[in-house]
């Protein structure tokens, strides 16, 4: 049986993870640009300082075995299929994307800590068969409680309806904020059929001083 607190289910033998105070807190590290040109090699995101994440890393990775990591953190608020195959076609620039961001201080967006975030299994359905077989991901899973990046996305969607895109292709609110910790075989994502809101929580956290 699974615990439950504040509507969020925790696996009952999840032990509570440890977490800096000040883990979300980015307003001191730089903007960090992602506008390649390449399949998508553009898109934005809240940078974090992967430092405040290191120890978070390594109990989980204590209780998990041995999961890499990217070496870096951060939360994505315009994913790179969302640039590529919607925002891009209607004429909207990463460098137009980028503009607002820094004109709604995306570095200084409020974040709260939910829980951390784990998938253990098979995906529902794998692209190709070097998909096949059980994957393990953590995540912390953050929550957007002011609306600052909600709001970043927000007037993404004005632009982009501006510029005569369809509406229906671009949801402002569908996003679900997060920073990966680590995985065994690769990140996985909404297109994997892999969902990060408050459904991926695993176990509690707590922050420290």
């Amino acid at each position: 049986m699974n615990s439950c607190s504040g509507g969020i289910i925790y696996n009952p033998d999840a032990p509570t993870f440890a977490l800096p105070h000040d883990a979300l807190d980015s307003h001191d590290v730089p903007f960090l640009s992602h506008s390649e040109n390449k399949p998508f090699g553009s898109y934005l995101q809240q940078t974090l300082n992967f430092t405040r994440f290191e120890d978070l890393f390594k109990a989980i990775n204590a209780t998990a075995g041995t999961l890499r990591s990217r070496g870096e953190a951060h939360v994505t608020v315009i994913s790179p299929p969302e640039y590529d195959l919607v925002l891009k076609p209607a004429g909207v620039t990463i460098e137009e994307i980028e503009e607002i961001a820094r004109q709604h201080n995306l570095q200084s967006a409020r974040l709260q800590p939910v829980c951390i975030g784990r998938f253990s299994g098979s995906l529902p359905h794998p692209a190709s068969e070097a998909d096949d077989g059980a994957f393990l991901l953590y995540s912390l899973v953050v929550a957007d409680v002011f609306g600052d990046l909600a709001g970043i996305r927000q007037e993404v969607f004005k632009l982009y309806r501006k510029k005569g895109g369809e509406g229906a292709l671009f949801q402002p609110e569908g996003f679900w904020p997060h920073t990966t910790l680590g995985f065994d075989r690769r990140d996985l994502f909404i297109e994997d059929g892999i969902y990060k809101g408050s459904n991926f929580c695993y176990a509690p956290t707590h922050t420290t001083k």
